[in-house]
């Protein structure tokens, strides 16, 4: 009977001890979005409607934006690049152009497909090409639990550069932070 008390209280004691640490793991961790910036290149394809962050909580911020294709694009490529705030934005790690309308049809880039899972649920780019009319993300913001594994303590640029028929079109520049207190465990 003692043997089995005592079990009970080390079970109990483990799980309070798992999910303190669980909690302080959270509370760790600031992963949100400082700035955006859309820019249209060519204004007779895409016009920006909408193009913002807008503050939720201290901790969250979600992106709203809305754009039209005003021509049907059936050959759409874009450029994606990750930089580092290091004095001035410096390239780190990934910079690849991906195949958007082959992409839609079967992934096949792990970065992108990274990129896809946390936005898709957000936005209507659902379809494959040709895409045309109203494209909407409504209400994205960054969850750290959605990344595969961690990253540097650090402000980062993820810029998109897209092209239509392989001429730059438009670009969407996302800023964001990401900062781990490691000493919150303490």
């Amino acid at each position: 009977m003692a043997l089995r008390i005592l079990l009970i209280a080390c079970a109990i004691i483990q799980l309070w001890i798992t999910l303190k640490h669980s909690y302080h793991e959270a509370e760790a961790v600031e992963f949100k979005m400082t700035n955006l910036v859309c820019e249209t290149l060519n204004k007779s394809w895409m016009v920006f409607h909408k193009c913002r962050l807008r503050a939720v909580s201290r901790n969250r911020t979600c992106m709203y934006l809305n754009g039209t294709i005003l021509h049907p694009a059936y050959k759409i490529h874009t450029r994606l690049e990750i930089f580092q705030k290091a004095n001035g934005y410096k390239p780190w790690l990934i910079n690849t152009t991906v195949d958007v309308c082959r992409f839609l049809k079967k992934p096949f880039n792990p970065v992108a497909i990274t990129i896809a899972k946390l936005f898709l649920e957000f936005s209507n780019f659902n379809h494959t090409c040709p895409y045309l009319g109203p494209q909407i993300v409504d209400g994205f913001y960054l969850r750290y639990k959605s990344l595969p594994h961690g990253m540097p303590t650090g402000e980062y640029l993820l810029s998109l550069t897209w092209h239509f028929d392989w001429k730059p079109q438009f670009i969407t520049n996302i800023y964001f932070k990401f900062i781990e207190d490691i000493k919150a465990d303490t």
